[in-house]
This record gives structure tokens, sequence and C-alpha cells, in this order.
């Protein structure tokens, strides 16, 4: 699969506009904060139905953006689309944005965003994504989530069924935490909840672990191309109220799940949230058995990172025979020379289709399934490769 076309209208800074897009590696040049990062954040919710970035509603349509047909009884929106093509056809996707709505379709059709995850496979790098290893588990846990839409992208139904169902359960949690209301009906309602909320919270588990247990020795090898140094002692672990679970089971982790939640159902109550979940469990990268939050440098912790993406976009290529869509936003900056060209010889070497944002006027690859764009002050316009 392939982006041919990518078309704007009203999205964040950028106006109206179509660009062609290349096979290899597509380049996105410009100074800061002129717009580079809305194209891959464009793609980005063409693939997943929401952004890598901290949003807000209306946050998505340009400032004193209108509407397309000038009508003032519809609201101000903006419009994402992109023609994919997919072997022997082409599909189109298409994402509009309103104040507080948002509409998919695939080929006219209504779809939704587990629709999305499954059709447009996306890996993205970014300076946060990076940083992954020494933020918040937040961060730790999205990689794992993505990493089991690359085993098996039907799992987002899964991953949305079971973030809908937690927010079910917040809200009764919340009311609860009021203490007004039909308290006995809210409590035999949380029970009910119950019961669903925990098999789902198993599930996620396992798909977490399994995927994580699959890619290690891909993870390993990735580490030790990019280093040029043999890695085979980096691991990863899979944490629950702080214990190990790599290695459980579905039973174990289920067990492990139903006796947090006994010991804190009051807590859950007075804080009116679900404390138990995988919304709360964490991802630890292991160097020489230690964890690498506290025992290794910036440039390590980033190497492991970059070594992780590498073993999932390699991993998805094995399973599907495909490369997923590489998202590359200013990460060239974050890393030094070494791994620079670590990296760049790996996409060298794969038929990944890639966007790529730099504030860099020269790029360390050149050839003719590559190209180049300037974005300013939200144009987008295509360039003759930069000298």
């Amino acid at each position: 699969m392939r982006l041919k076309t990518l078309r704007f209208f009203e999205f964040r800074n950028l106006r109206n506009a179509q660009i062609e897009l290349a096979p290899g590696i597509n380049f996105f040049l410009g100074d800061n904060a002129q717009g580079k990062t809305n194209v891959l954040e464009a793609l980005y919710l063409l693939g997943r139905g929401t952004s890598f970035r901290p949003t807000e509603p209306g946050s998505f349509l340009r400032t004193g953006a209108g509407n397309e047909t000038g009508s003032e009884d519809r609201a101000p929106r903006a419009k994402i689309t992109g023609h994919f093509a997919l072997k022997d056809f082409d599909e189109t996707v298409e994402l509009i944005l309103e104040p507080t709505k948002r509409f998919i379709s695939v080929n006219g059709k209504r779809a939704n965003a587990t629709d999305l995850a499954r059709f447009v496979p996306l890996v993205l790098f970014s300076p946060e994504s990076l940083s992954a290893i020494k933020e918040g588990p937040e961060q730790r846990r999205q990689l794992a989530d993505d990493l089991v839409l690359t085993q098996a992208p039907r799992q987002a139904h899964l991953l949305a069924q079971h973030g809908r169902c937690l927010r079910a359960r917040n809200r009764v949690l919340r009311e609860l935490a009021k203490g007004d209301g039909d308290v006995e009906g809210l409590e035999r309602t949380l029970m009910s909840l119950n019961s669903l909320y925990f098999l789902l919270c198993t599930h996620v588990t396992d798909a977490r672990t399994d995927a994580l247990r699959t890619i290690l020795p891909g993870f390993r090898e990735a580490m030790a191309f990019i280093s040029g140094i043999d890695h085979g002692d980096i691991s990863v672990d899979y944490l629950i109220s702080g214990e190990s679970a790599i290695e459980w089971r579905e039973s174990e982790i289920y067990d492990a799940l139903c006796k947090r939640h006994r010991e804190l159902a009051a807590q859950e109550i007075a804080a009116g949230a679900s404390l138990v979940g995988p919304h709360k469990h964490d991802v630890r990268f292991l160097f020489h058995g230690k964890d690498s939050r506290f025992y290794c440098s910036q440039g390590q912790q980033r190497a492991l990172i970059l070594s992780f993406k590498i073993a999932q976009i390699v991993y998805h290529q094995t399973v599907h025979q495909t490369y997923p869509m590489l998202l590359l936003d200013d990460v060239m900056s974050e890393l030094d020379e070494k791994k620079r060209l670590g990296l760049m010889r790996f996409f060298e070497g794969t038929s990944a289709q890639i966007l790529m944002t730099s504030t860099e006027a020269s790029c360390p690859v050149a050839s003719g399934r590559n190209s180049f764009f300037s974005v300013v002050a939200g144009e987008v316009a295509g360039l003759d490769q930069p000298r």
C-alpha cells in the first residue's frame, strides 16, 4: 500500500492544497512553526482517527476558516483526503473535522477509527516517542498498543471496546463518588460492568505481553544494527502493580487484576475513577538487566526506542508481506550522526513509503524514489531536489 495523493482543506494552518507523494521518502522542509508536523498529523488522522499530539475540540480547524459552501447554517469544517493504492485497486479515505464532531468515510461509506487502524498501517517516529523511556508510562503503553496493532490490526476492535468500557465504568464511579442518586442501582450497574471490564482488561494485557515477547529477538537484532554492537542483553518487561507479568498466562493476568480490584474497590469509588486495568500498567526496557530509565544515557534510551520501532516495522513486513507507512517528525535532529546513518541505511533497505520533516535543507539520501516539499506559513509546494 502507498499513499498517492494527500489533500488538506482548512486543516490547522494548511489551506487548500493537494500534494502528489513519491513511493520512497517524501521530505517536508522548512523552519519551525510553518506546518510540517501538520502534514504528518493529517496522515496520522487518516490512519488512526486521532492525533499523536495533545488536542482540544476545534483545534484542527484553521483559525478564521469558513466552510466549503459559505453557508452560515453549516459548522466550520476541515477536511483531509487520502488516495491510496492497494495492489490492483485504489481506496479513498476522507476525514471531515468539525468543532465537536468528526466524520470518517472509506470509498464514500461511513467508517470509524477502528476501521482506519485496520486499513492504514502506520509507524510514527517523533521526539516524544524517542523520549518514551524517560517520560511517563502513558508513552510506553502507547508503544505496546501500536505493537499490538502491528501484530494483528483486528485488535483495534479490542482496544476500542476496552476504551468504551473503561469510560462507562468511570462514569458510574464518578456518580458513586458523589454519593447521591440511586446508589444501589449504580452499584448493580458497576457489578455488571465489572464482569465485562476485567475480561477485556485481561485480553488487552495478554495481547500486549504476547506482542512484546514476540518482538524481542527482532528488537535485539535492530539494536545491534543501529549501534553496531551485539546487544543480546536487552529485554522488555511488562509491569502490573509493579510486578513483572511478561510471562503470565491469561488466567494469571485475570486473577491478578481481580485481586487488585478487591484491594482498591473502596479507593476507586472515593476517587471516582478506575484504578485497576491496562491504563495503569507500565512497560520497562531493560539494559543488562537494569531499568533503562535510570541506568542508560539519553542516547542509549533513544537507541532502544529506535530499535524497538525498527523491529516493529520488520515484524509488520514479515507478518503482512508489506511495510507500514513511516512518519518521521524531525527525529534526525534528535539523533547523533551514527544513529542517523544507521536509520537511513535501514530505510534504504526497505520499500516503505516515508514522510519525513526536517528543518535542514540537505538530506542524507537522494534517489528517484524521493520527493521534496517546502512548507512555509501553511503553504506546501514541491521542490527540486535540494543541493
